[in-house]
This record gives C-alpha cells, structure tokens and sequence, in this order.
C-alpha cells in the first residue's frame, strides 16, 4: 500500500514538473518573432503604394520612397505638392496612410507598437522628426523590439531612418 502511495505522488511530482517546462515560453523566440514581424511590417509599409490624384489623372507612388522622400525634402514647404493626395502635404498623407495601416495589422493583432522617422541632414545636425506613429498605450515600459533602421536616401535633403518597435 505504502509502495503505491509512494508510486503515485512520484508520477504526480513528474507531471508537475512536465507542466512546468511545457509551458515555459522561450524568450529567445518572443525576440525573433518580434524582431521579424517589426522588420516585415515596415519593409511592406514603405513598398506600399497609395492612390493620388495628379493634374494628369490617378498615380499611384510608393509609400516610402516616393512619399516619404518628397516629405523628408520639402518638410518645410507648405505645398508639397509633387503629389496631389487630396491636396494635403505630403508629410501628412505619409503619416496618415502609415497610422492606419499600423494600427489595422499590428492594432488589430493587439500588438504595442512606436513607429517613427526622422531626416538626418549632415554629420552632426539635430535630426528632424518626420513622423512619431504609436498605439494606445505604446511602449512605455514593456519588453520591445525593433525593425532595425530602414535608411532612405532623401535626395540632397539627407537621410531618413524609419524604425519601427513593436512591444509585449
């Protein structure tokens, strides 16, 4: 009797401890797939292209290095109008089109997230911030991971680096 006792708190102790390392979540994971998602999403964000309307009809320019260029060199000019977008400046179609896209696909996923872009005019000049994107409630304070730098050459302007966090 005291043997079968004895047999079962043993099988009992080892599907505890089964338990236990089956349901251990492996951080190294949660990285990885943090790290790629974040990198997918703004490699698609920027190859994404929009419709606006032109003089000449409907043209239809890529997010990031169409948009986002003209943004990062005409920042300061009020028109921007190389491309006519419902006649807003092209910094807020370029913000507009990423806020919405960001929060459908990692919004709707549940998923924190910090998107921003900023032009680099020369070695040793403040950056000028281009667009600041985050969910509700952020990063602030929560495990987080980036897409890495995505440069984009902005013509004479300088250089724009777009990174995009995603947080758990």
């Amino acid at each position: 009797m005291i043997g079968l006792v004895i047999i079962v708190i043993l099988i009992t102790l080892g599907m505890l401890f089964m338990a236990i390392f089956a349901l251990k979540e492996d951080p190294q994971k949660k990285i990885f797939t943090r790290k790629g998602l974040a990198y997918s999403t703004v490699s698609a964000g920027m190859k994404m292209n929009i419709e606006c309307n032109d003089e000449v009809g409907k043209v239809y320019p890529q997010l990031g290095k169409d948009i986002l260029d003209q943004c990062a060199q005409d920042y300061q000019d009020p028109l921007c109008i190389k491309y006519n977008c419902e006649g807003k400046h092209c910094c807020q179609v370029f913000n507009e089109t990423m806020s919405k896209m960001l929060n459908s696909t990692l919004g709707g996923w549940g998923k924190s997230f910090e998107f921003s872009a900023r032009l680099v005019q020369g070695k040793g000049s403040i950056p000028v911030g281009l667009s600041e994107i985050k969910s509700k409630d952020g990063c602030q304070g929560k495990e987080r991971d980036s897409s890495g730098l995505f440069p984009i050459q902005a013509g004479s302007a300088g250089l724009v680096e777009s990174v995009l966090y995603i947080c758990d």
